[in-house]
């Protein structure tokens, strides 16, 4: 996916209503730091994080919470070699969202991101 296809995806979730003006705002410039990260401006499988990400803030913000990723997994999602990289990325999140997310969002996003970097460094 890159940028022109994400902003076309987040369009659409913004005019169903499915993502808040603030949510559509850092989704993107999540995805344009990773561009940044992966050095590519078409980066593979990134739908599921990209989906994910502005209607999960959309969730934070109506007030919604999702269970947590199986323990196992999270696990493994820790002894990627790119954990560290994928820790950054979400608190770049959680800073531009100005404020903290759910514990069971951020696993979500760890495990979406390390795929993805996992896919394309």
């Amino acid at each position: 996916m890159d940028l022109a296809a994400y902003k076309v995806r987040l369009g659409i979730l913004l005019e169903q209503q499915v993502i808040s003006n603030e949510a559509h705002d850092v989704a993107l410039q999540a995805f344009q730091q990773l561009t940044e990260i992966v050095k590519k401006t078409d980066i593979e499988q990134a739908e599921m994080l990209f989906t994910h990400l502005p209607m999960a803030l959309s969730r934070i913000d109506s007030g919604e919470e999702v269970e947590q990723p199986a323990a196992e997994i999270m696990r493994e999602i820790e002894e990627s070699s790119h954990f560290t990289k994928v820790k950054e990325q979400v608190q770049l999140i959680e800073e531009k969202w100005s404020s903290p997310l759910p514990q069971g969002e951020k696993e979500y996003l760890y495990m979406h991101y390390t795929n993805v970097l996992n896919t394309n460094l």
